[in-house]
């Protein structure tokens, strides 16, 4: 949301940001900020139920407290979307639905569960004042037509420090670096440590929070070419990665989402100017695929130790320029030109009518 609230305040609107604390996450905010700060597990589905329940009830609470002086409701997936919803129907408040990713299949909830999260969805992203989609794909996996409400906006980090080449990087060892959800099994985590862990000539560079945690820190005891940097905030993980040659963000297909999966990942190693690993068959790979700035492979470690047997420097070199190149020419003023042009001004007009 911080892209939101940046462009909202360049252009002189204040925002209240509503916030869940999960686990030891690192939290950016102000003095307006709410934060619900109950524990639930990463991936814990059910057993985050009544967590889920109380989250909800301190979203409406939250709305209720300040509907004096709220203009209009921002809200992130369908974990936010129905309490906010229902608010603002009451209040006759503008309703904003982002869905980041598609709750069902993200979570993998199969069935009638499955199929209900997806109505609810559905119902909600036709209903609202304005709906925002992370990529043009996702129009078919929500089932939706282009409409004058639907907006995509792609998942573009808003940062403008200095971002230096690869070529000024010591050529050894070759550092690779992950940052993000430290999810087991979808994100080839696992496969990725097996196949770095002593790889001579090979450093990996791992930040984040989530269930593979501990397996993280015991690969840095007993393997001195793995390091574990923690949970870190937005800007200092992706500092992180600027220390790296290449960046991975794997997206296996055991996570039907992925199959539309539009991460931040790819539009973060265009901005870090850093080559991308990822995964044959998602929407990331095809696109480091046909402008050559990243790698996409099978799943697998083998895979992965294949890539690390024939990858060359000066390739990495040249992939991470193409990155930078692209991110230069169609993403480096995407702030400016969507987010505070047509983002705030759908709102101002929502505020004004609403």
């Amino acid at each position: 949301m911080n892209k939101y609230v940046r462009a909202l305040k360049r252009k002189g609107y204040e925002s209240r940001f509503i916030g869940w604390i999960r686990e030891n996450e690192e939290i950016g905010g102000d003095e307006k900020s709410l934060f619900y700060r109950r524990t639930a597990l990463l991936g814990g589905r059910w057993r985050n139920a009544l967590s889920l329940f109380g989250w909800n009830f301190f979203v409406i609470k939250s709305l209720i407290r300040s509907r004096k002086r709220t203009s209009v409701v921002h809200a992130v997936d369908l974990d936010s979307a129905l309490a906010a919803y229902i608010f603002c129907c009451i209040f006759r408040t503008p309703f904003v639905f982002d869905i980041y990713d598609h709750y069902a299949d993200t979570r993998s909830v199969g069935g009638l569960p499955g199929k209900l999260a997806s109505s609810i969805e559905r119902f909600l992203a036709r209903r609202a004042d304005l709906t925002l989609l992370a990529d043009e794909c996702r129009y078919h996996q929500h089932l939706l037509s282009p409409a004058p409400h639907i907006m995509v906006v792609e998942n573009v980090p808003d940062f403008e420090w200095p971002v230096t080449p690869i070529s000024n990087l010591p050529r050894t060892p070759l550092k690779i670096g992950y940052f993000g959800v430290l999810e087991p099994i979808n994100r080839g985590l696992e496969d990725l440590l097996r196949a770095c862990a002593d790889w001579d000539g090979v450093e990996l560079h791992i930040a984040g929070y989530g269930p593979l945690e501990g397996e993280v820190m015991e690969y840095e005891k007993r393997h001195s070419n793995v390091v574990y940097h923690g949970a870190l905030s937005h800007e200092r993980g992706l500092r992180v990665l600027l220390e790296m040659h290449c960046v991975v963000g794997f997206y296996y297909l055991t996570v039907p989402n992925h199959r539309y999966a539009s991460p931040n990942k790819y539009y973060e190693h265009l901005f870090l100017g850093r080559p991308l690993l990822t995964t044959k068959g998602t929407p990331p790979g095809d696109k480091v695929n046909s402008a050559l700035t990243g790698w996409s492979l099978e799943e697998g470690e083998q895979q992965i130790r294949n890539w690390l047997h024939g990858v060359m420097y000066d390739d990495v070199v040249e992939r991470g320029r193409r990155a930078r190149t692209l991110w230069a020419e169609y993403y480096e003023d995407y702030s400016l030109r969507v987010l505070e042009h047509e983002y705030c001004g759908r709102l101002m007009e929502l505020a004004k009518y609403g």
